[in-house]
């Protein structure tokens, strides 16, 4: 399918990790916000996952959610334009990720990160000769 330029809004170039929300929320798409602006997205995602026409859209490095609708799609993205584009874009992403499993989640990757960077950092401090159980 071809893309026409028909954009509102000038798209800035992005590589956010972000999540496509349906299904009652029990749904959720990992996937990579290429290009955004403030009334659309274009996003990549894998060729063989059905996505909605419509659904909702988190965005955890902006703490920010969007109700989206599916405009077009190729082999590897798709295009969206956000249906409330002024009043979500100002709102916390908590309203939009409904219940704690999803909060659960982004906190337990965020204690994994961390513990990788402690591992890391303990690693730099025996190659430099230094004791990491004394450091504190």
């Amino acid at each position: 399918m071809q893309q026409h330029e028909q954009r509102a809004a000038e798209r800035i170039r992005s590589f956010l990790r972000a999540q496509i929300i349906f299904n009652n929320r029990l749904t959720t798409i990992e996937c990579i916000i290429k290009n955004y602006s403030a009334s659309g997205a274009k996003i990549a995602i894998n060729d063989t996952l059905t996505v909605p026409t419509e659904f909702d859209l988190y965005i955890p490095a902006k703490q920010r959610g969007h109700h989206a609708r599916l405009v077009w799609r190729d082999k590897d993205s798709i295009g969206v334009n956000f249906i409330d584009a002024g009043a979500v874009a100002e709102r916390s992403a908590a309203p939009v990720l409904d219940g704690n499993a999803a909060r659960l989640r982004e906190l337990e990757l965020q204690n994994a990160e961390l513990k990788q960077r402690i591992r890391a950092l303990s690693k730099r401090l025996e190659d430099l000769g230094q004791d990491p159980t004394l450091a504190a």
